[in-house]
Formats: C-alpha cells, structure tokens, sequence
C-alpha cells in the first residue's frame, strides 16, 4: 500500500512538473518576442534620429549666403540630397533651403540666358534667336510694350543714335534697311546716321564688320563717355531693331554707365 502511494505521488509530481514546464515555456516565449519587438522598435528609433540629427548638421552646413562657392557638382550634388531631405522630413528649415537654392539656381538660369542673348548679338558669326515677346492676344502687354519704347526715345532724343554701316555693294538692300529706318524716325523722331565703309575702310577691323549693313547704336553716357551696341547684323525689320534696342540697353549697358 505505501509503495502504491509512493508510486502515485511520484507519477503526480513528473505530471505537475510537465505541466509547469510546459506553461513556463510558452510564458517564456511570449514574454521573449514582446522583449525582442520592444528593442527593434528602439533600434529603428535610435536609427531614425540619428539619420535625422546627420541631416540637420548637412543642412546648416550649407553655405545658402554664398552659394557661388560651390562647384557646379557640388551644387548639383547638394541640392538633389537636401531635396530628398526635405521630402523625407519637411520641416520648414529643410524645405526652406530647397526653396533658397531652387531659386539662386533659377537666378543663375535667367543670368545665363541674358548673357547667352548679349553673346549672340555682340557676335554676328553665331546663330541669332528671336528676341521678341508673343504679342498674339496680348494687346495690353504690346500696348505697354509700344509706351515703354516711346518713353525711351524721348527719354534718350539728345544722346541717342543708330548708325547703320553700309556699302555700295549692296545698294538695293541698303535702301531697304534706309525705309526702315525712316518709318522709325517717323514714329519716334530719332537720329539716324549712315556710314559707307568703303570710304572708312578702317572701321571694318575697329567694329569687327562682317556683312551689311550692319546696324549699331551709339549712347553718349552721364559722363560723356560714348557707348557702342551691335543691334543687328544684315538687313533687318523694325520689331527687331526696337525690341534689340531695349533689351540691350536695359541689359548690356550697366546702371553706373548710364
């Protein structure tokens, strides 16, 4: 009877032991995966800030006064990396610098197109673009368009003049340039003075003459100093010669030479 008892005792413990065993081990587990979870979501933020304070020290590392110390690469490189910073984190610091070097690049575009422009018509030997605006179902912008250039000519009566370069090579085409020429006097009551170079032959060298007519302006500055512009070279039409005009006195003659 005590060796029945002792038995069953026994199986009875081996049994309880399993039990707790068993239970322990999936409490153990579950409390090993929650453990395990908690300390990835810790890593991934740790991983994040970091990312985000390396970020940081890029950004305010930028040179955004002096952009022009940059090399085109570096510029390039910058600013495609700020732009995926400022998409990944849009603060309005991060967003900002994009903003501020998107437009000190655009500022450089429109420099370059000006320059581009100067260049293709200080330089007759290059392909000429239009330089005209689209006037086409913009009546306001051509009607303040015509005052500006109006306003000019009045503005500019006694220190203003084209010259117009010609030769007897081309006498048909010259009065042709001459009737445009005249339709502009006639409008804006400005000087107008022809030059034959096969008489002043050296002026083909002094204003590197290629073809003509070749069609200039002369502005007496402040100071008296006589400023040369190429307007167009060949024969040409009104719009052309108004619209190079202006350009390129609002553009290739700086405000302290005026």
């Amino acid at each position: 009877m005590n060796k029945i008892s002792l038995l069953s005792i026994l199986v009875l413990s081996v049994n309880l032991q399993a039990n707790a065993f068993f239970e322990d081990s999936k409490r153990g587990w579950h409390y090993y995966e929650q453990y395990a979870d908690n300390n990835i979501t810790e890593d991934n933020k740790t991983k994040i800030q970091k990312r985000i304070n390396e970020d940081d020290i890029f950004i305010s590392s930028i040179p955004l006064n002096n952009l022009d110390l940059l090399t085109a690469e570096e510029f390039t490189q910058t600013f495609e990396k700020v732009r995926k910073i400022a998409i990944m984190n849009p603060t309005k610091t991060n967003v900002m610098t994009m903003q501020i070097m998107n437009k000190w690049q655009t500022d450089q575009a429109e420099k370059f197109a000006k320059v581009w422009a100067l260049n293709l018509l200080e330089n007759p030997n290059l392909e000429y673009p239009e330089i005209r605006e689209d006037k086409f179902g913009r009546s306001e912008m051509y009607k303040q368009k015509q005052e500006k250039i109006a306003e000019f000519f009045k503005k500019h009566k006694n220190d203003f003049s084209y010259v117009v370069f010609v030769s007897n090579l081309n006498q048909e085409i010259n009065e042709k340039q001459k009737a445009v020429y005249n339709d502009i006097q006639r409008e804006y009551d400005t000087n107008v003075e022809y030059i034959d170079i096969d008489i002043k032959k050296d002026l083909i060298a002094k204003f590197k003459l290629s073809t003509t007519p070749e069609n200039f302006f002369i502005y007496r500055n402040s100071k008296g100093e006589a400023i040369w512009q190429r307007v167009k070279a060949g024969l040409t039409n009104k719009d052309d010669i108004l619209n190079n005009t202006i350009f390129l006195f609002d553009n290739a003659i700086l405000e302290k030479d005026r």
